[in-house]
């Protein structure tokens, strides 16, 4: 059979599994239908940092939307009864319940660490008014008049 006609095979194949939500044992990409969500941005990061090793980029990240702490109190309960078992593989994969979920720690000036179950300490939040000059600074166009 010549190479060509096997990879379109190949191809049809993963297309129709794709399509019936059937995933690979090594695969660990979050499922196209259901998009991770998470609390943090450095939550994200860590996700998209860890690659399939069958598909490397395991999903689209998008921008963070604010998520308020009651919410992200359920994402553990959440997790476990709206979620396929793909879903949950994906997670684990990224954030092992050995160490996670991170427990909320919040400074006097309103930073916010994520401490794991490790003792291990992850900067999870900084307001806006606290960041440095530096990130907030811009500078007014000017015009002339000719």
């Amino acid at each position: 059979m010549p190479t060509r006609t096997l990879l379109t095979r190949i191809g049809r194949a993963e297309e129709s599994l794709k399509a019936q939500c059937i995933f690979s044992v090594d695969c660990i990409c979050f499922p196209e239908k259901e998009r991770p969500s998470f609390g943090f941005p450095i939550e994200m990061e860590i996700a998209s940092k860890l690659k399939c090793p069958l598909h490397g980029a395991r999903f689209k990240p998008l921008f963070h939307i604010y998520v308020p702490k009651w919410l992200r109190e359920k994402f553990a309960e959440h997790l476990t009864t709206s979620h396929s078992e793909q879903y949950r593989k994906a997670w684990f994969a990224s954030f092992p319940p050995e160490l996670w979920p991170g427990e909320e720690e919040e400074t006097d000036d309103g930073k916010i660490f994520l401490k794991l179950k490790d003792g291990s300490r992850l900067p999870a939040f900084e307001p806006a008014s606290k960041r440095s000059r530096e990130t907030l600074s811009w500078s007014r166009p000017s015009f002339s008049r000719g």
